[in-house]
């Protein structure tokens, strides 16, 4: 999905993260944290694009894992230094990058097995 610079619409990619994992059998303090994640994420990349410009959302569900990725134009610079590393409450996995002028998160929340190997 594309969202416009508006946190408003942010709700909508949590929304969709909420259901992938819903719909996995995630325990509900896993859906609500993997939900506040994207909301989190999503919100802090608005702040950092301008009106004009657009968040690029995509939520992916394999057998292992819920996938999240949060693309936007790297005007900034912002994307891959070592403040950005850290983890995010409510998923397994972050990673970011710049890659082409844009500034890529990746959400990973594993389902099954996996989330329990830790």
């Amino acid at each position: 999905m594309q969202l416009d610079a508006d946190k408003r619409l942010c709700a909508a990619a949590g929304g969709a993260g909420r259901y992938f994992a819903d719909a996995a059998g995630l325990a509900n303090d896993d859906v609500s944290g993997l939900q506040s994640a994207i909301v989190a994420v999503c919100n802090r990349e608005v702040e950092r694009i301008g009106s004009s410009q657009r968040l690029e959302v995509t939520v992916t569900r394999t057998a292992d894992r819920i996938e999240v990725v949060v693309i936007r134009r790297a005007t900034d610079g912002i994307g891959a230094d070592s403040e950005e590393q850290g983890m995010i409450a409510g998923v397994d996995r972050v990673q970011h990058e710049i890659r082409a002028e844009m500034a890529i998160t990746r959400l990973t929340k594993y389902v099954g097995e996996q989330a329990f190997a830790g």
